[in-house]
């Protein structure tokens, strides 16, 4: 989802180059994945890295990825955000720039993330936005013109992608349990990247469900394998949808469709600029559960956006 994810190939992905960074440094740790520090030390392993973070798989199944990022990456909901930029201190991987090609071994616990001979060791914890079910879905004028927005100003889908997205905006408008279960479940792990379109796709519908009431029952149970057909840092940030847990562009861009906080044009921008593709994917799925909601209150009247 984040800048961290743009230029990564995970296969390639077993060596970090932190010789810029001293051997110990402090940061603000998300309260979400906080407890992952606690008890003894225990080993992690490194799954990607760029400039922006270090994706640290963790063996927890709820808390499956943990990300060392600086403080201009996206914050993430799994993050411990470091006080340094990535133009002052990257945290790129260039195993043919490091002569040495040593595999760095990682750890996690007793209060502190290692990677090689680097410990950073928070000093605070901050929250990351959730969303709460507190409101209904914005009308469907006001979903119009997220979709003409999107449409002018998002990447557009993959080909592969759109089918599938369809089918899940169909299941969506019948309120069918089975099947928005089969139609999300078939988005899983779909597209290219640390973070493929049909993950972020569902994690928009989670959100949007969430916030607004929708079906999280049977998209949850969709993702509950996510771990076994998608990246490991999709599979974490989904298991952090399902509770309502995202980055903050998604929380001001939710807040921004119902008329609160940032006006509309600029959210829809804000959540854009995560990553190449992943802004706009996260959109699209906070629209389909949200005209599925509009849908469902005007079935069989003129009003109905999906007529």
């Amino acid at each position: 989802m984040a800048r961290p994810e743009r230029h990564v190939r995970p296969a390639a992905i077993s060596h970090v180059h932190l010789s810029a960074i001293s051997d110990v440094h402090v940061g603000t740790i998300s309260a979400a994945v906080a407890p992952l520090l606690h008890g003894p030390l225990r080993p992690a392993r490194i799954v990607a890295a760029t400039r922006y973070a270090v994706h640290l798989a963790t063996g927890d199944r709820e808390l499956p990825a943990l990300a060392v990022v600086t403080r201009d990456a996206i914050r993430l909901p799994n993050a411990l955000v470091l006080p340094f930029s990535s133009v002052d201190r990257p945290l790129n991987w260039n195993p043919l720039r490091d002569a040495r090609d040593v595999t760095l071994q990682a750890g996690l616990g007793a209060g502190r993330v290692v990677i090689g001979p680097v410990h950073f060791e928070p000093e605070a914890s901050w929250t990351p936005p959730r969303v709460q079910g507190a409101s209904s879905p914005p009308g469907a004028a006001r979903l119009a013109r997220t979709a003409l927005l999107l449409e002018a100003l998002a990447q557009p889908l993959p080909p592969p992608l759109a089918p599938r997205l369809t089918g899940l905006r169909h299941a969506l408008h019948s309120d069918g349990t089975d099947e928005i279960r089969r139609a999300a479940h078939a988005l899983v792990g779909l597209g290219p990247g640390l973070t493929p379109s049909g993950d972020d796709i569902l994690c928009g519908a989670l959100l949007a469900s969430r916030a607004w009431g929708g079906p999280l029952a049977p998209l949850s149970e969709a993702v509950a394998d996510a771990s076994r057909r998608t990246p490991l840092l999709s599979a974490a940030l989904l298991r952090h949808a399902v509770r309502g847990e995202c980055v903050p562009q998604a929380h001001a861009f939710l807040r921004a469709l119902c008329g609160d906080g940032l006006p509309l044009e600029p959210a829809v921008r804000e959540l854009l600029a995560v990553g190449h593709h992943s802004g706009g994917d996260l959109a699209r799925g906070v629209l389909a559960v949200g005209l599925g909601r509009v849908c469902a209150t005007t079935r069989g009247s003129s009003g109905c956006p999906c007529r």
